[in-house]
């Protein structure tokens, strides 16, 4: 055979991590990994595909779990295992955050999805009830939204069938899979440096990163974390009324003020990556490739939402200065203020609660700082 005609290979792994004891369910199992692996050879020829099955069993089969310590037992054997890709499978039921129920729970940054068959019935119709849903998990992690086919919405767990995807969508993803099958960096006979690895990983493929980046909607990250959000808008508020802040502000020089703006969301961004341990994706030495495209994009999105954060707070502090009166806000700053100066200080006062924001973001619950940046959705 020739060598353009040897099909690259991807691999997901198909991992049990409760104690099923059950051979009808154990059965169902089975027959859906065989039944998916087929429906992925069939519409994706290009790639010869394998799904391997392993156990973990660390949890009882009864009681609901966390999706996200899941979801880190699929990193971890996934890297283990050197997959491409991994599903974690649960008879129980998932702690939801915003939903009544969650049957799912797809994290592209991370490359692993956790499926819950505790609604899906156990009918002779459960095998395809998996495959359908792990489609549809399998769709999000390869950049899919919701539309048609297995990308759409599975409102009633029993209603779920396998669909092939359609033909937009097997476009996207088969670019995505060509990204995947190639050789990683690790497994390339080179040696590198680390700041090499790290910046041939980035370069490697960065359309692929961007597209990671943008599908979380890091600009909703304000919104989404209360504490850090309220943090910061307290202290700027607190800062508006204070004579002192308004003799630094307005009296800064332009230069001054943008490198300190920069400064604040780099640093914030830093202090909740490290602080809340985002960087900790996986109990695994040496340098991987997925494990520094999941650092970069995790810690993209924290840059973008500090920087979505500062302008949130810009405006914020600008509607709030129109409408203090002029003559008193010209005495706490000590001279007559145009509305340049006003735009500086309003940018001031952002930059300072940016950084109280970062204080703000170590205040959240490590756990829930994590599943708002791993979690594509819930499913």
């Amino acid at each position: 055979m020739s060598a353009d005609m040897v099909r690259q290979m991807v691999s997901i792994g198909w991992v049990l991590a409760s104690d099923v004891r059950d051979p009808q369910l154990l059965s169902a199992y089975e027959a859906a990994r065989h039944r998916l692996q087929a429906m992925l050879a069939d519409q994706f020829p290009q790639f010869e595909w394998q799904i391997h099955f392993w156990e973990r069993r660390t949890f009882p089969p009864r009681g609901a779990l966390p999706p996200l310590d899941l979801l880190e037992i699929g990193v971890q054997e996934k890297l283990y295992h050197g997959w491409d890709y991994a599903i974690v499978l649960v008879p129980n039921d998932l702690h939801p955050r915003h939903r009544p129920f969650v049957i799912g729970v797809p994290s592209s940054a991370l490359e692993v999805a956790v499926l819950s068959t505790a609604r899906l019935g156990d009918s002779s119709l459960l095998a395809e009830r998996i495959v359908g849903l792990a489609l549809h998990l399998l769709g999000h992690i390869w950049g899919l939204d919701h539309g048609d086919g297995p990308m759409r919405p599975p409102e009633d767990p029993l209603a779920i069938v396998p669909e092939p995807f359609t033909n937009e969508q097997w476009a996207a993803i088969l670019n995505r899979l060509k990204e995947t099958a190639d050789t990683r960096l690790e497994e390339e006979r080179v040696r590198w440096g680390r700041l090499v690895f790290y910046w041939r990983t980035l370069r490697a493929n960065p359309t692929s990163l961007l597209a990671d980046i943008l599908g979380y909607a890091p600009w909703r990250f304000p919104f989404r974390m209360g504490r850090l959000t309220a943090a910061a808008a307290v202290s700027t508020v607190f800062l508006v009324l204070t004579a002192e802040a308004w003799e630094v502000g307005v009296n800064l020089s332009l230069w001054v003020e943008s490198i300190a703006t920069f400064g604040a969301i780099l640093i914030a961004a830093l202090f909740i990556f490290l602080g809340q341990n985002v960087s900790d994706v996986a109990r695994e030495t040496g340098w991987r490739e997925q494990i520094v495209r999941t650092q970069f994009v995790l810690f993209s999105i924290l840059l973008i939402g500090m920087l979505f954060l500062w302008a949130v707070l810009f405006l914020l502090m600008w509607g709030i200065l129109l409408l203090l009166p002029r003559d008193v806000v010209s005495g706490w700053a000590s001279r007559p203020l145009d509305w340049l100066l006003l735009m500086r200080y309003a940018a001031f006062m952002a930059t300072l609660g940016v950084l109280a924001g970062a204080l703000g973001g170590n205040l959240e619950e490590e756990d829930e700082l994590k599943a708002e940046l791993y979690y594509d959705e819930e499913t």
